[in-house]
């Protein structure tokens, strides 16, 4: 109801802080909607999962594994499968887990040497998942089989795509990250030198690669809902390339204070480009227009810094978790127009004092209300009547006049016919005495 007395022509996107989401002494460190928005789950310490009722803000689920023989750990990266039936966790000691959300247990767990930042379920199978070890090229796991594939950090080699898109891409010394494309048949890597390559799913080899402006790192990397456009960030810049043709479509940056980026993404409709500051002590987030590449907001919330961000799938909501663990949630301030369904309504700019009628709130009795009511219907059945019959009988007199007024202009026409036809004849008779008398006069003349 709230939604339909919403202006359509607002802008969509949140401009101040609704509420802040912890539940009880856990500290949230990344935060993810399910694909409908219903769901939000949080990633805390001691390897602890909370799923949040998002319409509620009620905590539904709450997923852990506890092995009392290891050291505690922190949830740092999350991510849901595309039915929502799924969840991935990855803890800073090295384990990846996954997850069945209704039952709440783990059905797979990898261990790997170091933490995977990056984690994603494959869109188009729940049992392929890619990871991001830190210092290790990203790997592709089935949990059926449990076959961990690598992707090589290998050379590229130059193409005939031109320069823009042919470099060198060697073996990064830094962190890589991956994302699966919209279909789950290609993966995207972003490397330590500034390039992003691209990798078949089957056949574990590279069709494609992009090469960046700079040899900076790649630090995030998402797709559009659409799979059309994706964005790269790295040392204070973000670029959103077109995922068909690889190249640039804009670049977005803080021209003035030349901030680093620790999170961006794109709105649940890919029209706005969001990123988070990498700043201590600061919590910001800009939103950039993704066509003419202008800064609409910058949202500004507690002095601290940010972990993650996630826009919501469906509307225009921001999750952001600060470093305290707290979950922020940024709303937009809607003006609810109830004059669309009540064209009556007024709306007071102050309390007025109402008057009620003097057989307002009388008790009635409901026999009497129903008695009314019909015999209201019946004189207003009868006033119809009368109005018909009294329309009926004007529409008469109206017929009656104009018929009076034909024959009244007929009998007209016949006395101007019948009086030039008199007058023709006067003249006729003129013509002949005239004649008659010039032939008298003209004989009398001639006798003479």
């Amino acid at each position: 109801m709230n939604q339909l007395l919403r202006d359509p022509f607002e802008a969509d996107y949140p401009d101040r802080i609704e509420e802040e989401l912890q539940h009880g002494n856990l500290q949230a460190k990344c935060v993810a909607f399910n694909r409908r928005g219903t769901l939000l789950a949080t990633g805390c310490q001691d390897a602890i999962t909370v799923l949040w009722d998002f319409d509620t803000r009620g905590v539904v689920k709450t997923l852990q594994q506890k092995d009392p023989n290891e050291p505690p750990s922190s949830v740092v990266a999350i991510g849901w499968s595309l039915d929502g039936r799924r969840l991935i966790t990855s803890e800073d000691k090295g384990k990846v887990r996954i997850w069945d959300v209704e039952s709440g247990t783990a059905v797979y767990t990898q261990k790997f040497e170091s933490t995977c930042l990056t984690v994603q379920i494959s869109p188009s199978n729940n049992d392929v998942f890619i990871a991001c070890p830190n210092q290790h090229v990203p790997v592709i796991v089935n949990i059926t089989n449990s076959e961990v594939k690598e992707f090589p950090g290998a050379h590229v080699p130059e193409t005939a795509m031109g320069a823009s898109r042919s470099k060198v891409a060697g073996e990064a010394l830094r962190n890589y990250v991956a994302c699966f494309e919209r279909s789950g048949e290609q993966v995207y890597i972003g490397n330590g030198k500034g390039v992003v390559s691209v990798w078949n799913v089957a056949t574990m080899a590279q069709v494609d690669s992009i090469s960046l402006p700079s040899t900076t790192a790649v630090r995030n990397f998402q797709f559009t809902r659409d799979g059309s456009s994706f964005l790269v960030s790295e040392t204070g810049k973000i670029r959103v390339y077109d995922s068909q043709e690889g190249t640039l479509h804009r670049e977005f940056l803080d021209q003035v204070n030349r901030t680093q980026w620790r999170k961006c993404l794109f709105s649940a409709e890919g029209n706005y480009v969001l990123g988070a500051t990498a700043e201590k002590g600061e919590h910001s987030i800009h939103i950039w227009n993704r066509d003419n590449g202008q800064l609409i907001l910058r949202l500004e919330g507690p002095k601290e810094s940010i972990w993650d961000l996630a826009w919501h799938p469906t509307r225009a909501i921001i999750a952001s978790v600060a470093q305290s663990g707290k979950v922020v949630i940024w709303a937009k301030q809607y003006a609810e127009n109830y004059s669309a369904f009540a064209p009556n309504f007024k709306e007071l700019e102050e309390n007025e004092e109402y008057i009620e009628r003097e057989d307002e709130f009388d008790l009635i009795d409901q026999q009497e209300v129903v008695k009314k009511k019909q015999e209201e219907e019946e004189e207003k059945a009868r006033a119809e009547e009368r109005a018909k019959e009294e329309a009926l009988k004007q529409e008469r007199e109206r017929e009656a006049a104009q018929r009076r007024q034909e024959a009244a202009l007929k009998r007209q026409e016949a006395k101007r016919k019948k009086k030039e036809e008199e007058e023709r004849k006067r003249q006729e008779l003129d013509e002949v005495s005239k004649r008659v008398f010039e032939e008298r006069v003209q004989k009398e003349t001639e006798e003479k």
